[in-house]
């Protein structure tokens, strides 16, 4: 049996949830940058997906559940609500700030890129992750599993499962090929791959050929 099978839900519609934590994970960047900044751009994709959002999102429901059926690598909590919910928060809590780092450091080591700094955010630990950030994080994923993320399963998994199957395939065929092709050119580059820009304050679209040059 498969691990998809093991959380109640096919391979299809994980695949298809997946792509819209992902596509979620681009809006909520480009909100957080348009309300700190200003603007908004490609998030160095050329679709607009955050595979990254996508997979650990997706990573919390297989290592821990949902606040109301939390679960520790597919072992069911036996304590009440507001206890489960309270080790949900946590434990997410505790993951943000933890594969924040991680992955902060990652890509400065392999890219020689810093791809975000919470430097200027009280109460930052490294420049990659603070607390006021990872309790915003937090707040959307708890909130998002909680509320949403079983009802959007629910209804993906009434759907004819071979057509499912075939349009999450495409989805992450395509997020897929875009994070590669983009993080080699980071690689290569050690910059970011930025293609286009919205400026609010200047009221002006940009559009790059050569990563923002």
């Amino acid at each position: 049996m498969s691990i998809f099978q093991d959380m109640n839900y096919g391979s299809g519609p994980v695949l298809i949830m997946t792509a819209f934590i992902s596509f979620l994970g681009f809006l909520l960047e480009n909100i957080w940058l348009t309300a700190r900044k200003g603007y908004m751009d490609n998030r160095n994709m050329h679709a607009p997906f955050l595979l990254g959002y996508g997979v650990a999102v997706m990573g919390f429901y297989f290592v821990l559940g949902t606040p109301s059926n939390l679960r520790i690598f597919g072992v069911p909590s036996e304590s009440g609500p507001v206890s489960k919910f309270a080790a949900y928060c946590i434990l997410t809590f505790v993951l943000v700030s933890v594969g924040e780092i991680i992955l902060g450091k990652i890509v400065e080591k392999v890219c020689h890129i810093v791809l975000w700094d919470y430097t200027k955010i009280p109460m930052h630990i490294t420049r990659y992750t603070s607390v006021p950030t990872s309790i915003g994080f937090t707040v959307v994923i708890v909130t998002f599993m909680d509320c949403f993320f079983e009802r959007i399963m629910n209804a993906l998994s009434q759907t004819e499962p071979v057509r499912t199957f075939i349009f999450g395939v495409i989805l992450m065929t395509v997020m897929v090929l875009d994070f590669l092709y983009s993080a080699v050119k980071m690689i290569r580059n050690h910059k970011m791959v930025i293609t286009w820009e919205i400026d609010f304050r200047e009221k002006s679209f940009h559009r790059y050929r050569h990563n923002g040059e």
